[in-house]
Order: structure tokens, then sequence, then C-alpha cells
């Protein structure tokens, strides 16, 4: 990393010599490289308004031999995989330098505007909304200081094409297997809104609506607020944790059933479906011509020995009937910024869920599409270190309560950073969200805003860093005492 507010990269000449033959100062202010002919330093200055890594890493492999050629006249070109690999290696190291996960503490947070640090008094430790506590990806960080910089805050190019549609289905490709259409992705501002036109679009009031409890209480509020009907199918416990039970969802199905919200992997029990469990909703929605609504944004967030299975990956009749949500949001921390995309099985799917006008749904924000694009792009290596330290702290969460909490039983979670305690043993009153909010200034989120099933839980938020984890989980041993 240079000194100047930005990354340096440099090209050496191999050993014995190791003399620097070219080096690119990308500095968010007076950027510019340097190319070293016979040990004379010829300073190029980069033209403002561009993106000095991007022009860099473009330069080099549209033309490194060319350039070294400038630099070192007579040394031999470079083997091109081999510059390639070296290039891949360097644009890693460049766009996401380590972070320190460790460092986040309630100081650091509180000056926070989001509602997690706000909700409560100074005294509390909040463990409850779905976000992160970590540090922003740098290649995030990187295009938001350079749209600010270059006042480049307008209205985004939309409904016009980008090129969101081929990073969507790049990324599914290279994380979970799966090839969608790019003509079938749609840009919205959140998941959410995306599974409320769904619903407004494929069913009428009174219509039902089959929601696996226990659920994000936004699947809940959909229901409710548009007037549908709930179909209520029941996570049942089982050897891998709450699991689908298919024969229980086949049951409640009715002819005036007409969509299926589906939230996998799953909030707030942190389970990742098995193939078996996605078949079996599957078969049903065909047979009963349903509309799945996949909600699957906690996709990235996969612990090993779990794989996530893309809904609509199925099969081809399957993919016609669904309805994929995702964004860089969860995974990435960025949810403020208010970007997804809705990835459509089929064209009459898509046409459908259009027929709500786009200024129905609000505006998609500039910032939000550039966050999306550089977390989908080059934030990989940031969400690795970011996951290894996700499952520690899950392992934390899981010794902790097995060792120090009696009464509370968790599984642990296959996936999400989210914890789903079982308290109902304890019989805390006047709830468990209460008393821990009360006994322990721990804020947690509360089971029954879930659905009726959520009832004696609650869900543990621990996408933070060990010392505040530590602090919340001995705060809640100390009040069971």
């Amino acid at each position: 990393m240079g000194g100047l507010g930005g990354p340096t990269l440099r090209v050496l000449e191999a050993a014995p010599r190791d003399r620097e033959l070219l080096r690119f100062d990308c500095f968010d202010e007076g950027a510019h490289w340097h190319l070293d002919p016979g040990d004379r330093d010829l300073v190029t200055t980069l033209e403002p308004g561009v993106d000095p890594l991007d022009w860099t890493l473009g330069e080099l492999r549209r033309d490194l031999a060319g350039y070294l050629a400038r630099a070192a006249p007579g040394l031999a070109a470079p083997d091109p995989e081999l510059a390639a690999v070296a290039l891949g290696a360097a644009e890693s190291a460049l766009r996401n330098p380590p972070v320190d996960l460790d460092a986040v503490r309630p100081e650091l947070r509180r000056p926070s505007r989001g509602e997690k640090w706000t909700q409560y008094p100074a005294d509390v430790l909040p463990l409850w909304v779905a976000d992160m506590d970590f540090p922003v990806a740098e290649p995030i960080r990187r295009v938001l200081r350079f749209a600010v910089d270059r006042s480049d805050l307008g209205y985004p190019i939309h409904p016009a094409p980008t090129d969101v549609p081929e990073i969507t289905v790049t990324h599914m490709h290279e994380r979970f297997g799966w090839l969608p259409d790019p003509t079938c992705v749609e840009i919205l501002t959140d998941v959410v809104q995306g599974m409320y036109v769904a619903v407004q679009q494929f069913s009428e009031p009174g219509e039902g609506i089959v929601v696996q409890t226990p659920i994000y209480p936004p699947f809940l509020g959909c229901v409710r607020t548009l007037k549908r009907r709930l179909v209520e199918n029941r996570l049942e416990s089982g050897p891998s944790g709450p699991g689908v039970d298919v024969e229980a969802l086949r049951a409640v199905v009715d002819d005036s059933t007409r969509v299926i919200l589906l939230c996998n992997p799953h909030n707030p029990t942190g389970r990742v479906f098995r193939r078996e469990e996605l078949e079996g909703i599957a078969k049903l929605a065909l047979e009963r011509e349903l509309v799945v609504v996949s909600d699957e944004i906690h996709a990235d967030l996969v612990y090993s020995g779990n794989r996530h299975v893309p809904f609509a990956s199925l099969s081809p009749e399957v993919e016609a009937r669904t309805i994929t949500l995702s964004a860089a949001s969860k995974a990435f921390n960025v949810a403020g910024l208010r970007c997804a995309v809705a990835i459509f099985g089929s064209e009459v799917l898509k046409r459908r869920f259009n027929q709500l006008p786009r200024h129905l749904r609000g505006g998609v924000s500039l910032p939000g599409i550039e966050a999306l694009r550089a977390a989908w792009r080059h934030g990989r290596p940031w969400l690795d270190q970011v996951l290894e330290y996700l499952e520690r702290n899950r392992d934390a969460v899981t010794a902790f309560v097995r060792d120090q909490l009696p009464g509370i039983r968790l599984h642990p979670p296959e996936a999400t950073y989210l914890a789903w305690l079982d308290c109902r043993d304890l019989a805390l009153e006047p709830s468990p969200y209460e008393f821990f909010l009360q006994r322990a200034r721990v804020a947690l989120s509360d089971g029954p805003s879930f659905g009726t099933p959520g009832r004696g839980f609650v869900r543990i938020n621990f996408a933070t860093s060990r010392a505040i984890l530590d602090d919340a989980l001995g705060r809640m041993a100390t009040a069971l005492c």
C-alpha cells in the first residue's frame, strides 16, 4: 500500500537484480506511474477522472509486454499465462487489503446513524438487526469515495442497460454453479420490495401465500399488509435442525394458494435447506402451479460443510416458476445503499412483475448499484476473511450456549450470522427478549416477531468483534445466575 491514500503496484526485474522497472502509484490524489529505463525515473501523471487502480490493471492486462519493453529494452517478454496469474493475485491484494475485524468496539460504532446502534441506550450492546459491525470491503469503499470525489451522485442509468445483469449471472455461476439468463435480471431497491411486488402481482387479496415459520418478519408483514391469507408451513425439528415438512405443506395448500415465499438460507434459524427438501417444495409448486419467490440474500454466507442450492437451479421447469431475490447487502453489509436484483425464471414472470410501474417501486440508488458491482466483481477476498471470522464466532456462540447458558438450546447455524436461541425451558419473564434487555443490557431480536413458533426464542446477531460478542454472552450468563 502507498502512503498517500491508495495502493502501489511495483514491477521488478527477476533476481538477482530485483530492479524496479515500473511503479504505479494509484493514489486518491496525484496518481501517477514510473517508467525506469536505464535507471532513469520517468513519471507520468494520470489524467483526472479515471480510477487509477482500474486504469493500471487494465493497461497491464492490455500490454504488459509493451510496458516492460519500454522499461528494459531486450528483456524477454513474460509468459502470458504466468503474467495473467500474477496480475490476478496482484489485483486481489491491491483491492482487498487485510481488515482488522477484532478492532471493532462500541465506542467506534456509536457515532453510527443506522438503527442498530441508535435504537437502544448507550449501555446496551445491540446484537439484533442483521447488520455487521465490520469495516466495509475496500472495493466498495473505493467506488464510493471515487463517486463522491467526482460528485457523481446523480440519477443512475436505469432502466437502460447496465452490466449488473451480467455481473449477477457471473456471480451466481461462480458461487453456485447456476447460470440464469441475464435478460431476466431486474434491478430493485431491495429484496423486501421484490417480495411485496411479487405477492402483489401474482395473487389477489384473500388468496393464500405460503410462509415457513419462524420467518424474517417482513414475510409476515407482506402477507398481512397486502391482505393475503397466511398459509403457514411450520418448520419441524430434525437432526440437521429445523427443516421443511413437505407433507404438512401439501396438506395446507389449497386451490386458492398462489405463492410460496421461501427463505434459503433461512432466517432466523440459519438452515441451508437440502436438495431433497427443495425438490419436495418444487414438486408441489409444479403440481399446483404455484409461483415460488425465493429470498436467497444470505447465500454468500454459508459455512464449511454446507452448500447453497439455488431453488431455480433444480430444473428448467422449476426455474420457469421461480423469482429469485438476491443482493450484496447482507454479505457485504451495505443494506443502506438500497440495491438488489430479481432473477426471473421466465420472461412471462418478468413481464407480469413489471406491470407494476417502476415509479411505484421508487428509484434505484446509483451508489447502491456501484457497491453491488464492486462487491460481486472484486470483494471475494474480503468476504472469505469475514466468513472465516464469522464461522469462529458461530462456534464460540455454540460452545458458550452449551457450556454457560444452561436451559438454552441452539442448533449451530449452517449459514447467516444469526443464531436462533431456544429459551422455552427457562420460562423467562416477561419474555426472553425483555429479560436479556433489562437484566443483561443486551438487545436481541424478539422471537414472536418471527411468527407464533418464535415464542420463547430470541435471535442473536454474532457479526461483530469477539470483544463485543464475549461481553454480550458474559452478560447473558450473569443474568441467568
